[in-house]
């Protein structure tokens, strides 16, 4: 089955692979959710704004010599078909964007040193709401270990596979994602992180992911 969709619930996930294998202003499954563990200073329970969010980003200074940060409110996404995966099709029901669920969201293009190439996302919401939410998005984004996914004139083989979560947050995911296309494979990683009120999804090289992943946490949960 075919299904008209956005690009959004699978981040620069799959736009920078499928770069990799084929606009942000400029600053100079599911591997859980693991049960849930208290962290040594969970984020506040009331939601945060967009702007505070966009503050807790990492940047170049946080990152040091060698990486460029480029900020943006909105995803790089663009149109595309899912074909053979029932649930991302029901998770793309309505608007296409499951995230826009929640209230606030801030992201971040890090590129590095060669082909460092990273992309930081926060969300904010009530707990409750926000770990539902995610649930749900990661338990579509996981459920099909393979599937093909159209991008303008491009088709694009996407599998998928859970890995161990880092102990980070209360909620966690992760899963190595690979796409194929032209002869060519790119592999990617995406790590998620519920903390209270705040989401962190960190997606690129799963050797970048986890060189930043506990830094980018510790500063959106404000530690």
């Amino acid at each position: 089955m075919r299904v008209r969709t956005t690009v959004l619930f699978l981040p620069a996930l799959l736009l920078s692979a499928v770069t990799a294998c084929s606009t942000f202003s400029s600053e100079s499954g599911v591997g859980g959710p693991s049960a849930p563990s208290p962290s040594a200073a969970s984020a506040s329970a009331a939601p945060l704004p967009s702007d505070r969010l966009r503050a807790r980003l990492l940047t170049a200074a946080d990152l040091g010599p060698g990486y460029t940060v480029r900020f943006t409110d909105t995803p790089a996404s663009s149109g595309g078909e899912v074909l053979g995966c029932e649930p991302l099709e029901r998770l793309a029901a309505g608007t296409g964007d499951p995230y826009a669920r929640f209230p606030a969201r801030a992201r971040a293009g890090i590129t590095g040193p060669g082909p460092t190439k990273v992309t930081e996302e926060l969300f904010s919401a009530a707990p409750a709401e926000l770990s539902a939410g995610i649930r749900r998005i990661m338990s579509a984004m996981t459920a099909c270990p393979t599937y093909r996914l159209a991008i303008a004139a491009t088709v694009v083989e996407v599998s998928t596979r859970i890995t161990p979560a880092p102990p980070l947050g209360e909620e966690q995911w992760a899963q190595i994602v690979t796409v194929r296309a032209n002869g060519r494979s790119q592999v990617t990683q995406q790590v998620v992180v519920r903390d209270g009120s705040l989401l962190m999804v960190l997606s690129g090289s799963p050797a970048e992911v986890k060189l930043h992943v506990e830094r980018a946490l510790d500063k959106a949960a404000a530690r």
